[in-house]
């Protein structure tokens, strides 16, 4: 995990699109992936604010598609759909957070790959979360396979025993809990999912 942290260090300290593009992370839930996000994209906002930075979750980004889909057949013109291309497409860097979701929806997968070529193609910045590496995308085309795999992907892994440790004393401090000590380990070594479990369990 000290590699998808130094990774996402890299990319928010510098988000010019030639380090890591695009930066790529995957896991099960709970493990970090948006968290790790949030804070490349509030990095780059408070320390490089001539950059534009949009962070969006692959629903939402389906939503907007089948919005301007639906504006277009009710206007019978494609206005709605160049405001989206403009809105996703005019940005420094594009965080997309649980790709899986669009993958198989043709109409939003199409409209996905194609701001993902042109961003790519103009060396914007790129950093998309997964629930799976890009080889296991069973309806993953291919070439977008290949474009996704290009830059650095990186799987977060469960905490170890001390990291969780350092998480369970870490949030006691924070809500003012005394626990005692023999507790926290017995959750640490015990809990082995994620992390919102390990605090569910605290």
């Amino acid at each position: 995990n000290n590699i998808a942290y130094n990774a996402a260090v890299a990319v928010a300290e510098n988000p010019n699109g030639q380090l890591y593009n695009p930066l790529f992370l995957y896991s099960g839930p709970g493990l970090g992936k948006t968290h790790l996000m949030h804070s490349i994209a509030r990095y780059i906002l408070e320390n490089h604010p001539e950059y534009s930075v949009m962070y969006t979750t692959s629903e939402n980004f389906m939503n907007n598609v089948v919005d301007a889909i639906r504006t277009n057949r009710k206007t019978q013109d494609t206005a709605a759909t160049s405001n989206l291309r403009k809105n996703y497409r005019n940005v420094d860097v594009l965080l997309i957070d649980d790709i899986q979701f669009i993958i198989g929806k043709d109409s939003t997968q199409i409209e996905f790959f194609n701001t993902f070529e042109a961003l790519y193609q103009s060396g914007k910045q790129l950093v998309i979360s997964s629930d799976k590496p890009p080889s296991q995308m069973e309806h993953l085309d291919m070439r977008y396979r290949s474009r996704f795999t290009s830059g650095m992907t990186i799987d977060i892994q469960p905490p170890d025993y001390e990291t969780k440790m350092a998480i369970l004393k870490k949030r006691a401090e924070l809500e003012r809990l005394d626990i005692d000590p023999e507790v926290m380990q017995y959750v640490a070594t015990n809990i082995n999912s994620n992390i919102r479990e390990l605090e569910g369990a605290l």
